[in-house]
């Protein structure tokens, strides 16, 4: 439920193509230029911050929320692919808060583990950079 609650929320904050900060263009023969972005891949690590860029992504380029589950089966690679056509095949699939809440369960971090624990247990052993990584995980 994790993943459920903090992308519903992003979901509701986030701004559409239409209400951006940016004005409108002068002209309506100029259009605005659009980088062009790579679909991020999941493997079956970091599901937290890979559901963060592929929402990114989606609302980057509008895509209509009924093509977001088609378009993920075709960026998991491994672990994660074997798992999906597994779970879609099986009818375990069949919406974007079914992913998130399936993704929760096959790839997250135990509700059990205690991330205070390795808290406590951080030490400095390399360059202060990497020591930074490592508390914000």
């Amino acid at each position: 439920m994790i993943f459920v609650k903090k992308f519903a929320v992003m979901e509701s904050t986030q701004h559409s193509p239409a209400s951006s900060a940016h004005p409108p263009s002068p002209s309506p023969t100029i259009t605005p230029y659009r980088l062009k972005l790579e679909v991020p891949r999941f493997n079956g690590t970091d599901p937290v911050g890979w559901l963060f860029k592929i929402n990114q992504f989606f609302y980057y380029h509008a895509t209509p929320k009924n093509k977001w589950l088609t378009i993920v089966s075709f960026y998991m690679d491994g672990p994660a692919l074997a798992w999906y056509q597994w779970m879609t095949c099986n009818g375990q699939i069949t919406s974007w808060s079914g992913l998130l809440q399936a993704l929760e369960a096959g790839f997250a971090s135990s509700h059990y583990e205690d991330p205070t624990g390795s808290l406590f247990k951080l030490a400095q052993q390399g360059s202060v950079n990497d020591y930074l990584t490592e508390f914000e995980a």
